[in-house]
């Protein structure tokens, strides 16, 4: 159905997009240009956001393998949303809590396991980019 492959090619290339700039332009920018009593809250703020957006895309995209009947894909997707609200509802409050309450150790294994799944997600969905486009 070509509804189907507009619906989860639009949703793949937002998602990949926005996780793109955000850890290619974004985050550097706003670390390296901005005083760390700013940059701190400011990054707070935009997580939520990006999580949401995040999670739309990856939606879209579901929708549209669900409607060209494939449904691995679209089980794939499931996963990576449910990863995302992982992620925004869970860990990253958690990683706040731990920032400020100084517990660094914490902070950082929870950050490499963000980073980790932020990367992850990335390449399942250029995979499945890939593979609808190819």
């Amino acid at each position: 159905m070509k509804a189907g492959s507009i619906l989860a090619a639009l949703g793949l290339s937002l998602m990949i997009g926005g996780m793109v700039f955000f850890g290619a332009i974004i985050a550097p920018l706003v670390f390296t240009k901005l005083p760390p009593d700013i940059s701190g809250p400011f990054i707070r703020a935009i997580f939520p956001r990006y999580y949401a957006f995040i999670a739309a895309a990856a939606f879209l995209g579901m929708i549209g393998f669900i409607l060209r009947g494939e449904t691995f894909s679209g089980f794939i997707l499931l996963f990576v949303i449910a990863a995302v609200l992982w992620a925004w509802l869970w860990l990253i409050p958690h990683l706040n809590a731990w920032r400020d309450a100084g517990n660094m150790l914490a902070f950082d294994r929870g950050h490499k396991a963000s980073t980790w799944l932020n990367g992850a997600e990335l390449i399942a969905a250029a995979w499945l980019l890939l593979r609808l486009v190819l």
